[in-house]
C-alpha cells in the first residue's frame, strides 16, 4: 500500500530547483521554480505585502509527485482574481476572510495557474488529496478561506474538483492571441475586415516612417545591464499609470534575479531608432508559448506601445512557431488588434460554518441587486 505525506515549506528555495522544475516540466514558465525563488527572493513577494509562503509537497513513498504553491495571507491586497470581494466582504462582515491560503503566482495574473504533478499519476487522485490537505491547514490555522486564482484553463479536472469541493468560481474574461494556421504576418493582417487592417497598416507605417525598427533580443544574449534597463522602464511605466503613492510591486531585484537564473525564458521586444534604444517589453517564453508582461519607452511616440507589444511580437510569434501570446492583463485595445477572450477561473472556499453562511448570505443579496453580481 502506497505511504502518503504531506511537507510545507517556507520558501520555494527549500523546496529545490530539482523537485519543483521535475513537477513543472509542461507548466507555463511563469510556474517555475527561478521564477518563484526571483519573487521571494527579492523581497518582491514576502511578509511586507502579505504573503507568507507555505508551498505543500506531496509525497509517496517518500517519493515528490505532487507541488502546491501555496500562500498564507493575512490580507487580500492585489490578488487580482477576487476584483476586491475578499475585502468587501471582511469589511462588510467584520469577519477575517482576508486570511487565508492563496494558490497563486504573485503579482502576475496569467491563466496557468495549476497544482504541479508528475504525469504517471492521475490527476483526480492527486488533486483530491491535495485539497484535503489545504482543507485540514485552514481548519488546523484557523483560516477563512482558501483562494486559487488564474486556474489553467488545459486539464479541467482541478476546476471540476474544486467546484465539487464547495468552492465558488468567479469567471472573468482574458484576452489572448492565437495563431490561427498564419504563415506570415501578412496572413494575420488578411484576417481583419478592410478597414481595421488598414488602420494597422496605418500604425506599423507611422512607426516605420518614424525611423523605428525593432529587434527580440534573447535573454540568454542579453547583458545584466539590459534586465536593469528593463526595471527601469517598468517603473517609469508603472509611476506614470499609478502615480507615486504606491510603490512597484516588483524591484530591481527580482530583474536582476531574472538575469541571473531566468534569462532562459526571457525574451526583450526593442525598439530603436538608429542606434537609440526607445522602448522595450518583457517577455517569457516556453514551448510555444509566449507571455508579455511590461514595457516602458524613453520617449512617447503615437503607436509605439502598439508595435512594441502587439505587432512585433506577432510578428516574431509567427515567424518563430508561436502558437499562443498573452499579452498581460488588462488593456482595453486588444480585441480590434486579433486577440481573443477567453474565460479565466477563480475558485473561493469558505471555511467555518459561520463564515460560510455570513459570505453566502452577502453573496445572494449582491446578485439580487441589478449590475452586480
Amino acid at each position: 500500500m502506497m505511504a502518503v505525506h504531506f511537507e510545507t515549506f517556507a520558501s520555494a528555495r527549500e523546496v529545490g530547483g530539482e523537485v519543483w522544475n521535475g513537477l513543472a516540466a509542461d507548466a507555463n514558465p511563469m510556474m517555475e521554480w527561478e521564477y518563484f525563488c526571483a519573487l521571494e527572493e527579492s523581497g518582491s513577494v514576502g511578509p511586507e505585502k502579505g504573503y507568507f509562503p507555505a508551498h505543500l509537497v506531496l509525497y509517496c513513498d517518500d517519493r515528490p509527485v505532487a507541488l502546491a504553491p501555496l500562500y498564507r495571507r493575512d490580507r487580500a491586497w492585489v490578488e487580482f482574481g477576487d476584483g476586491g470581494l475578499i475585502e468587501f466582504l471582511s469589511q462588510l462582515s467584520g469577519l477575517p476572510y482576508q486570511r487565508g491560503l492563496v494558490g497563486a503566482v504573485p503579482f502576475t495574473p496569467v491563466p496557468g495557474y495549476r497544482f504541479l504533478c508528475l504525469g504517471d499519476r492521475s490527476p483526480l487522485e492527486i488533486f483530491a488529496l491535495m485539497l484535503d490537505e489545504i482543507d485540514r491547514l485552514c481548519e488546523a490555522q484557523d483560516l477563512s478561506t482558501s483562494r486559487i486564482y488564474f486556474v489553467a484553463s488545459r486539464g479541467p479536472a482541478l476546476r471540476h474538483l474544486l467546484l465539487q469541493r464547495g468552492y465558488t468560481n468567479l469567471t472573468a474574461g482574458y484576452t489572448l492571441w492565437f495563431n490561427r494556421g498564419y504563415l506570415s504576418f501578412n496572413d494575420y493582417l488578411g484576417s481583419f475586415k478592410s478597414s481595421r487592417r488598414t488602420k494597422i497598416k496605418r500604425e506599423i507605417r507611422a512607426i516605420q516612417d518614424a525611423g523605428i525598427s525593432f529587434e527580440m533580443l534573447d535573454g540568454r544574449e542579453a547583458s545584466q545591464s539590459d534586465f536593469l534597463e528593463m526595471h527601469r522602464l517598468y517603473e517609469k511605466t508603472w509611476h506614470k499609470h499609478m502615480g507615486n503613492g504606491l510603490r512597484p510591486f516588483l524591484n530591481g531585484s527580482f530583474f536582476r534575479m531574472l538575469g541571473d537564473s531566468f534569462r532562459h525564458r526571457v525574451s526583450f521586444s526593442v525598439a530603436m531608432r538608429g542606434r537609440r534604444r526607445l522602448a522595450m517589453a518583457l517577455f517569457y517564453h516556453k514551448a510555444a508559448e509566449l507571455y508579455g508582461r511590461y514595457w516602458g519607452c524613453t520617449e512617447e511616440i503615437p503607436f509605439l506601445h502598439f508595435s512594441s507589444c502587439y505587432y512585433f511580437p506577432i510578428r516574431h510569434a509567427i515567424d518563430r512557431g508561436f502558437q499562443m501570446m498573452d499579452p498581460g492583463f488588462g488593456g482595453e485595445h486588444k480585441l480590434i488588434r486579433g486577440y481573443e477572450t477567453v474565460p479565466v477561473h477563480h475558485f473561493i472556499k469558505f471555511h467555518g460554518e459561520r463564515k460560510r453562511r455570513v459570505a453566502a448570505a452577502i453573496l445572494n443579496r449582491l446578485q439580487q441587486v441589478p449590475g452586480k453580481g
